[in-house]
């Protein structure tokens, strides 16, 4: 990867974080606040709507952080196996934003608050995180086998995906 290209990558990541954070300190308690001040009988939902979209903003940060990392260290040590266990990380948060949607659309329902604008904002987002989270699987699935070895192998964090390929013979 180029210099330029991870420079590029690194700038987006980053400021996809800065706007999750500024989502979550200012933008969210303001628009719950907006939205209970024109409709009164969902003030019982204010907090919980806040901390679930703290908690689903942060399902999506963590594997931007992890990319920012992630395109940082592959400048200098390739992709070993250290980072495919981040990438696990960053699958395991995406699976944590699916179980949040699922939860939000059940308590939604079941309360009688399932409105279509909610809904479909809800499954729309839901089945982004589950398209990444098959691309993960299929990135990890598909690594060479050199890569799945144990840690505690010598060598084992030290190949990456280029050099992987001539043990396959």
């Amino acid at each position: 990867m180029s210099r330029r290209t991870s420079l590029l990558i690194t700038a987006a990541l980053v400021a996809l974080l800065l706007a999750g954070a500024l989502t979550q300190v200012w933008v969210l308690p303001a628009a719950v606040e907006r939205v209970v001040a024109v409709f009164p009988e969902v003030k019982p939902l204010a907090l919980p709507a806040i901390v679930w979209g703290i908690l689903a903003i942060a399902c999506w940060q963590a594997p931007a952080g992890i990319g920012v990392w992630l395109v940082l260290r592959a400048r200098h040590h390739g992709f070993d196996t250290l980072s495919y266990d981040w990438l696990r990380v960053a699958l395991g948060c995406l699976l944590a934003f699916i179980a949040l949607v699922v939860s939000a659309v059940a308590a939604l329902s079941g309360l009688g608050y399932a409105t279509p604008g909610v809904m479909f904002g809800l499954i729309a987002g839901g089945l982004v995180a589950l398209i990444a989270a098959g691309g993960l699987v299929l990135v990890l699935g598909d690594r060479p086998a050199v890569l799945r070895r144990p840690h505690h192998e010598p060598g084992a964090r030290r190949l990456c995906s280029r050099t992987a390929s001539a043990y396959r013979k």
